[in-house]
């Protein structure tokens, strides 16, 4: 029998890597992480430990912990907040989820207002600077684009993507410090459209009882994170959904809770199609 079948008769049978490997992984991360300074090698072995069978949850937390360190160290603010969030609310009550919490109340401080909105920085064909693609399930990767073509801006705008082998949404978004709008009244615009699924895509979507291409969407999304796992306001457009292939004015206005510590905002694409977003502003109204 060759090692591949091997494997899959193992993964049948419901085998596991024993836990004293998965954290000898973790070590061999964290060594590549702290004594060689490959900070990119050891995200990827922390990621192959996130939600692996023989792991243990401490070990899990760990490596996602350990994550947000390298992304941190990387200058990748965002993503490490994102992170730290994903610690504290997965591993709610064990020591690793309070390192977190910590670590979250010293970015409150330090993490910059809305960056890169008119999409003026980057590279094209790679996720725009300030923004990142959230990755949900831990397996799946949804991926945007900064575009120099097709805007209505004339600058630059971004794409979201979703794979066809993963479920029918993706996300694009940043986080930032919420204290200097604490209590007042905000407003997040941009322009969206919807770029139409592929004609290839409809069959495919109709063997997987997939939501129709009438529900495909894109939306904007305003969040608020006060913190202790509390919610604060939030808008995903929900009830005004952006379905038309023109460019689309979208606004959402709210006011930013007293104690929140973090502002999210982004766009959502919802199906198989895909959402392109431009001149995104955020503002105090009042």
């Amino acid at each position: 029998m060759t090692i591949a079948a091997m494997a899959a008769v193992g993964a049948a049978a419901g085998w596991q890597q024993p836990e004293a490997d998965v954290e000898r992984e973790l070590q061999a991360g964290i060594y590549r992480e702290m004594v060689l300074g490959d900070l990119k090698g050891a995200i990827g072995q922390y990621r192959a430990i996130w939600g692996h069978p023989g792991g243990s949850k401490s070990v899990e937390a760990q490596a996602l912990f350990q994550t947000a360190q390298c992304q941190a160290k990387l200058g990748r603010r965002t993503d490490a907040v994102a992170t730290y969030r994903r610690v504290s609310a997965e591993y709610r009550g064990t020591d690793w989820a309070a390192r977190a919490e910590a670590k979250l109340a010293h970015f409150e401080d330090n993490l910059p207002g809305p960056r890169n909105l008119k999409f003026e920085e980057g590279e094209a064909g790679k996720v725009p600077p300030g923004w990142q693609v959230w990755a949900v399930p831990r397996e799946g990767e949804y991926l945007a684009e900064l575009r120099r073509t097709g805007c209505r801006s004339g600058v630059g705008c971004a794409v979201v993507l979703v794979p066809s082998n993963d479920p029918p949404f993706g996300y694009m978004g940043q986080s930032f410090n919420a204290a200097p709008y604490r209590g007042r009244t905000v407003r997040l615009r941009a322009w969206l459209r919807l770029e139409p699924r592929p004609p290839g895509d409809l069959f495919t979507s109709w063997l997987r009882l997939e939501a129709p291409p009438s529900e495909d969407s894109a939306q904007m999304r305003l969040s608020v994170d006060r913190g202790n796992h509390r919610s604060g306001f939030f808008d995903s457009m929900e009830d005004r959904p952006v379905r038309s292939s023109q460019w689309t004015s979208c606004e959402i206005s709210g006011t930013i809770d007293d104690d929140a510590r973090f502002i999210d905002i982004g766009v959502w694409s919802i199906g198989r199609g895909r959402a392109w977003v431009d001149d995104v502003s955020f503002e105090i109204v009042k």
